[in-house]
């Protein structure tokens, strides 16, 4: 029954899909703007999607477990709308962006150790041959989801599911073809690279390539971006949705969002500054999902970054290596296009304040120029936060597959993983740790894998 007044609403009025913020507030040519209605009681999503659609609207989504919908409503209805009594709020929908910056070519040999996976302790043993000597089938049980541009199913990536949610051009392909908010093309294929570069760093196999954090653990692909890189806040709830839905059943433990839009945190879950984003970050967690958010490459303090600002995020900034090793010494060029200091904080990357709610939530993982792999079968040399990112990811799956973070919730765990970091010898840090602190940046302290 739903699905047929939602094919007769898309043969009345069918809306740009894809509308930016600046378009949402300001409104478009059509008096139209794509908004996210968060309910009161998940029981009444039809009858207020149908309430939305008596209005003008065309409803683009709905989301079960973390009780929404989106819809794209002209401007009369919306106050109309705001006001039902079934409405917890109505906010606009918003772009999101990927948090890289530049790429470089590398050959394809391997398996290789990038430095970044070195340099916090996660190279693993190789064989005399070359292989990998660390189980990674059947061992590796806890799943991480990337909210990304997809993944690239290669032979060394443990790719095992996933869902699309990804803007693209055709109503009809997201809403009956399995994809999400923005119409989506129903599969979970990387036309862009970013995604599977950030899986090769939470899990390549090395065959050939590079090695990952944590070899072989299974990875959900939920394509939240289109293939030019570009998203909607929908979206990315939309991808929170299916994990939150999905995450007992397929062993989900961790959930990496590379990618972050303009916010802040209410301290409670969104209900006060009414940010679906939040709340839909909250439903995950208490599923059991540790989220893993990079900080944002403004150089400025994520308190402004969503989802990393949120306190239920462990919000990861980014460091240079260069060599792998500690101790500042690499003297050499750098091989990708953003240049750093070896051992030092990234001068592009957020951070948080010192003293603040944030730097309870904050840690930090090698950044600028990290090899991984890339959706044309070779490999990429890539700079940001989205790549310090999945290093932490990977290393919250590893800590579960080997027992210390296993039975933990996504607090403690994030409260070990922080632990762990500042038990590291301050000789092993770099200059922004709380080791060697720069004034008014709060780096967190670099994550450490020895021990699992």
């Amino acid at each position: 029954m739903l699905r047929r007044w939602l094919v007769a609403a898309l043969a009345l009025c069918l809306v740009p899909m894809a509308l930016s913020f600046s378009s949402v507030a300001g409104g478009s040519v059509l008096g139209t703007g794509r908004y996210i209605v968060v309910l009161k009681d998940p029981s009444s999503v039809s009858a207020v999607a149908g309430t939305a659609t008596g209005l003008g609207a065309t409803v683009d989504s709905l989301f079960g477990a973390v009780d929404s919908l989106v819809v794209s409503l002209p401007a009369l209805g919306l106050a109309r709308l705001q006001h039902d009594p079934r409405v917890a709020y109505v906010t606009p929908d918003r772009p999101v962006r990927l948090f890289d910056s530049g790429t470089s070519a590398t050959p394809a040999t391997g398996p290789a150790v990038p430095t970044g996976v070195a340099r916090i302790g996660a190279a693993p043993a190789l064989n005399p041959d070359g292989t990998l000597a660390v189980p990674t089938g059947p061992a590796k049980k806890a799943a991480v989801a990337l909210l990304d541009t997809g993944i690239m199913n290669r032979p060394d990536l443990n790719v095992v599911g996933g869902y699309d949610c990804s803007p693209a051009p055709g109503f009809l392909g997201g809403l009956f073809g399995g994809g999400g908010s923005g119409g989506g093309d129903g599969t979970t294929t990387d036309n862009n690279g970013h995604g599977t570069h950030v899986a090769g760093i939470v899990a390549d196999k090395g065959i050939p390539g590079v090695v990952g954090v944590s070899p072989g653990t299974p990875l959900y692909a939920v394509r939240v971006f289109g293939a030019d890189g570009s998203g909607d806040l929908s979206g990315v709830i939309c991808g929170l949705n299916w994990v939150a839905q999905n995450a007992a059943a397929d062993n989900i433990k961790v959930v990496n969002m590379s990618l972050g839009g303009v916010g802040t945190d209410d301290g409670s879950c969104g209900t006060t500054d009414k940010d679906a984003f939040h709340a839909a970050v909250c439903q995950v967690t208490a599923a059991g999902v540790t989220v893993v958010a990079a900080a944002g490459n403004d150089g400025g303090d994520l308190a402004k970054s969503t989802p990393a600002a949120y306190d239920e995020v462990l919000a990861v900034t980014a460091m240079a290596d260069f060599d792998g090793k500690p101790g500042g010494l690499f003297q050499g060029t750098s091989t990708c296009s953003t240049k750093g200091t070896d051992d030092t904080a990234a001068d592009f990357s957020d951070y948080a304040a010192p003293g603040s709610a944030d730097a309870n939530h904050t840690i930090a993982a090698p950044g600028v120029c990290i090899t991984s792999t890339w959706n044309d079968g070779a490999t990429q040399t890539i700079s940001g936060t989205s790549m310090a990112s999945p290093h932490v990811a990977g290393l919250v799956a590893r800590c579960i597959d080997a027992g210390p973070c296993a039975g933990l919730t996504p607090a403690q765990i994030i409260t070990k993983l922080q632990a762990d970091a500042a038990a590291r010898p301050a000789a092993e840090g770099f200059m922004g740790d709380t080791h060697k602190p720069v004034a008014g940046k709060y780096s967190g302290n670099l994550a450490d894998a020895l021990g699992y």
